[in-house]
C-alpha cells in the first residue's frame, strides 16, 4: 500500500509538472489493455470456467500481469527518463576511466543544442528537445523517452505485457474451440459475466463471438510483436547495451593509459559480466527484480566499465 501510495504521489507530480495532454498512441494502448481483460474476463472466463478453481486461478493471474504491466506503461509515461544535472563536467581525473568522446574530432561531448555537457551514455533526444541519460530510444507509445529512470519499467512492461497477452491469446484460443465443440456436439452454451444459458446461432451469442474475434486479432499480433521486442531487450540487458549502442556503437576514449590487466579493447565497454550487468539495470537485489518500480532509477551520470570495476553500482534500495 505504502508503495502504491508513493507511485501515485510521484506520478501526479510528474503529471502535474509535465502538463496533461492527449496522446492518441498512448490512449490506443491504455484502451487495448482494457479491452482485452474485460472481453477475456466477461466472455471467456466466467461464464465458461466460472467460480472454479481453474477459472479463478485464470482471473487470478490474468489480473496480475495486467495491472503490472499497466502500473509498469504509466510509470513509463511519468517517470523522468534522465536529465543531465545543472552544471554538470567531466572530470577526467576522478570519474571513470572510460570517457565517451566525439566522433568527428575526438573531443569532449558537448550538446549544442541544450547547451550542457553529456555524460556517459547520454544523448539528445529531437522529439523530447532535450538530452537524456543513457538514452535508449524515444518510445511514441508512451510518448517518452526510454532512458536511465525509466528503462526498467519499460523492460518489465514487456515482460509483464508479453505473459497478459499470451494468457489472453490462449483463454481466446481455448474458449474458442469449446464454443465450437459445444455447437457440433449440441450442448449447452453460456455466455457474459452471469453466465446465461444462450442458444447457438443466437444474437447474444454472435455479439461475444465477434468481441471475441476482434480481441483475438488485437491479443495475438501484439504477443508476437512484444515476444519480439522483450527478446532483443533481453539481449541488450544481458550485454549492458543501450538501442542507441547495439546500433551506432560507442566511440570513447581511455583517459588512463594502463587499463585493467584483461580487460579487452574490442569489447562493449559498460559489458561487466551478465550478473552486474543485470544488478545495475534491474536492481541490487535479485528478488526485487520483478516487482514494478516505485521511482525513477537513481543516479545516471556514470557507469561502471570493464576498465573501472571498482565503480559502486546506485543503490535501488527503498
Amino acid at each position: 500500500m505504502l508503495a502504491s501510495a508513493a507511485t501515485l504521489a510521484l506520478i501526479g507530480s510528474a503529471a502535474r509538472a509535465r502538463g496533461l495532454k492527449w496522446d492518441w498512441a498512448v490512449a490506443g494502448v491504455l484502451s487495448t489493455f482494457v479491452y482485452l481483460y474485460v472481453v477475456c474476463v466477461t466472455c471467456a472466463i466466467l461464464p465458461w470456467l466460472s467460480v472454479s478453481v481453474p477459472g479463478m486461478s485464470n482471473l487470478a493471474v490474468l489480473t496480475v500481469t495486467t495491472v503490472l504491466a499497466l502500473w509498469c506503461f504509466v510509470a513509463c509515461i511519468f517517470f523522468d527518463p534522465g536529465r543531465v544535472p545543472a552544471g554538470w563536467q567531466p572530470d577526467a581525473e576522478d570519474g571513470p576511466k572510460l570517457q565517451e568522446v566525439k566522433k568527428k574530432d575526438g573531443g569532449l561531448r558537448f550538446c549544442q543544442k541544450c547547451g550542457v555537457h553529456k555524460p556517459p551514455r547520454t544523448h539528445h533526444c529531437s522529439v523530447c528537445q532535450r538530452c537524456v541519460l543513457r538514452m535508449d530510444h524515444h518510445c511514441p507509445w508512451t510518448g517518452n523517452c526510454v532512458g536511465h529512470g525509466n528503462y526498467r519499467a519499460f523492460f518489465l512492461l514487456l515482460l509483464y505485457g508479453v505473459a497478459a497477452l499470451w494468457h489472453a491469446t490462449g483463454l481466446l484460443l481455448a474458449h474458442a474451440w469449446h464454443v465450437l465443440s459445444a455447437v457440433s456436439a449440441d450442448r449447452v452454451l453460456r455466455t457474459g459475466p452471469s453466465g446465461r444459458v444462450t442458444e447457438a446461432g443466437s444474437a447474444g451469442l454472435w455479439v461475444h463471438l465477434v468481441l471475441e474475434g476482434l480481441a483475438f486479432c488485437l491479443a495475438a499480433p501484439a504477443a508476437v510483436a512484444l515476444s519480439s521486442l522483450l527478446s532483443f531487450h533481453v539481449r541488450m540487458v544481458l550485454t549492458n547495451k543501450t538501442t542507441i549502442e547495439w546500433r551506432e556503437g560507442v566511440t570513447a576514449q581511455l583517459v588512463s593509459a594502463m587499463p585493467l590487466a584483461g580487460a579487452p579493447r574490442g569489447a562493449h565497454p559498460y559489458d561487466i559480466g551478465v550478473c552486474n550487468n543485470l544488478r545495475e539495470v534491474l536492481g541490487e537485489s535479485a528478488d526485487e527484480w520483478c516487482w514494478p518500480p516505485v521511482r525513477p532509477t537513481p543516479g545516471g551520470t556514470s557507469y561502471p566499465t570493464v576498465f573501472d570495476p571498482g565503480v559502486r553500482l546506485p543503490s535501488y534500495k527503498r
